[in-house]
């Protein structure tokens, strides 16, 4: 049987996907300094001319391909994560396991070169301002997820944030520290960390 040929607006998407994966691949093989739209095009398989038509500029570009990546890495980490018990050490250990990998991941890199130029790029800083809201609205969103009906007590939250504040400040040192160093300092905090998961701060109770 043959396959169905795609409608026009499911080969846009397609285009349009394979540029905003290009993208992020570039950042992290390139840099923001040396990556090029032309460069983008040739790795997406599509004309500079194609790529112009969906991204109107450079900035426009990196800034939608780490919020397409960011939607990716936000969906997987509802799938993977399960926050229905924090009592249980084991799970507690699971969910900072699952940040962890999140931020070692190719996204993050990507993620760190873009917030790095906008702190002198002019064109780039609005874009990255606005990307930096909606990461977070997302996140929020990924909590409400996994959290279903339960109540937020204001110190999960803080945990949680404190929690994600470490695990970024170590990650962002993987432009300059072997994964290995990263890896073994990461367990040490994270004994530290699984210290602060207690029952009663976490607003949960036995059953």
């Amino acid at each position: 049987m043959s396959r169905a040929r795609r409608t026009q607006a499911e080969r846009r998407a397609a285009t349009r996907a394979a540029l905003l994966d290009a993208a992020v691949a570039s950042l992290v093989q390139d840099g923001y300094a040396k990556l090029t739209t032309r460069g983008i095009a040739e790795r997406a398989g599509v004309s500079q001319g194609t790529q112009q038509h969906h991204f109107a500029s450079k900035s426009e570009l990196v800034v939608e391909a780490l919020r397409h990546a960011n939607a990716q890495i936000t969906a997987d980490v509802v799938r993977r994560i399960d926050l229905g018990d924090l009592r249980d050490p084991a799970r507690q250990e699971a969910v900072l396991d699952e940040l962890w990998r999140v931020h070692t991941s190719p996204a993050f890199t990507a993620a760190l070169e873009v917030w790095a130029a906008a702190r002198t790029d002019a064109e780039l800083r609005p874009h990255v301002r606005s990307l930096e809201r909606d990461v977070t609205g997302s996140v929020d969103a990924a909590l409400g997820e996994l959290l279903g009906d339960r109540p937020r007590s204001g110190h999960l939250l803080g945990l949680l944030d404190v929690t994600l504040a470490t695990i970024r400040g170590l990650a962002m040192l993987g432009t300059v520290v072997p994964q290995a160093e990263l890896d073994r300092r990461f367990a040490a905090a994270k004994r530290h960390l699984l210290r602060t998961f207690e029952p009663a701060s976490l607003g949960v109770s036995g059953r």
